[in-house]
């Protein structure tokens, strides 16, 4: 049995949820174990744990740059170092001082000298870390999710469709930009909703919207309360580095998916067979409209992305990657 440590940072983050956590079982059955360890706060202790990786085949980064004595330790203590990164963290989705941007300059240098492999979200990704190692190798491995256990929407006549955006409140701004546009569309199509699966929500006086609090346990049946899943999104070095996560559980659920031409969406998404990528948020209204009034467009939309979600984003593509590059 091989044995790898997973330094990890945050256990309930979808990222560790779904691109470790979702791997143990399936990875464990093919011979790799991975003993996951949260990154302690104590500097002693994590000094300590830096040096026992020595014990391990190999040791997966999970979504977090080391500073340079970290790194360094960790070098001279691994056989083998990988990084498994889903977001731009060489950049800030926030304003931040100059310390701050500093400090993660010199995390991103230091980490991306000391690896062996990096797993990416996407090539965006994959070419922030060229300037400084145009040697990485590099795997391109999107989000993956187990497409087996969403149940897939039935389309069918509705005097009340409705939108579906799920996410959290770092995320939810993306959506108020597009909220007028959306209450547009509320105009051009009779019953039209918003159905929001968050911790927060918005609030509109011309686009009725309903809120259910996100829930691990409840999240994959809550998506069928919509008709089109949707995922506006800015174009910044942020969101260039984001991973289309709720587009590919869309297509899992069977809806046809409306979202911004941005960085992997564009990937993900094929034009005009699984949805659409209105260039600017004044073109939704008339996409929102069109799959609105054409109930066999959206069961053609929503079938051929669940089969897109079965083929290029499901579990068992991510644990065939993993199984090769950690043997």
């Amino acid at each position: 049995m091989r044995q790898i440590l997973v330094l990890a940072t945050n256990l309930q983050q979808a990222s560790y949820r779904l691109r470790i956590a979702a791997l143990t079982g399936p990875l464990q059955q093919r011979g790799i174990e991975l003993i996951v360890q949260v990154r302690p706060r104590n500097l002693i202790a994590r000094r300590r744990l830096l040096r026992s990786a020595g014990r391990f085949d190999a040791v997966i980064i999970q979504r977090k740059f080391l500073n340079p004595s970290e790194a360094s330790l960790l070098r001279r203590s691994s056989r083998k170092i990988i990084l498994d990164l889903d977001d731009a963290l060489m950049f800030h989705n926030r304003p931040v001082g100059l310390i701050s941007r500093l400090r993660t300059r010199r995390g991103f240098a230091a980490t991306a000298k000391i690896l062996d492999h990096l797993v990416a979200g996407n090539q965006y990704l994959a070419d922030q870390f060229r300037p400084i190692r145009p040697d990485l190798p590099c795997t391109i491995l999107p989000t993956v999710v187990d497409v087996s256990t969403y149940p897939q929407k039935i389309h069918k006549p509705s005097t009340s469709l409705r939108l579906v955006w799920i996410g959290s409140a770092s995320t939810l701004p993306y959506l108020a930009e597009a909220l007028p546009a959306l209450e547009k569309a509320a105009g051009m199509v009779r019953g039209l909703g918003l159905t929001i699966i968050a911790d927060r929500t918005l609030s509109s006086s011309m686009l009725p919207i309903e809120q259910i609090p996100w829930s691990q346990a409840t999240e994959r049946t809550d998506l069928l309360r919509g008709d089109i899943g949707i995922a506006p999104t800015p174009h910044d070095p942020w969101t260039l580095g984001k991973c289309g996560f709720k587009i590919i559980q869309y297509m899992a659920a069977g809806l046809p998916v409306i979202a911004s031409p941005i960085g992997a969406n564009a990937e993900i998404i094929q034009e005009g067979q699984t949805g659409y990528l209105p260039p600017t948020h004044a073109d939704w209204p008339e996409w929102i409209a069109k799959l609105a009034h054409d109930v066999p467009l959206r069961e053609k939309l929503g079938h051929a992305g669940r089969h897109r979600a079965l083929e290029r984003f499901s579990l068992s593509t991510a644990v065939d990657a993993w199984t090769v590059l950690l043997e």
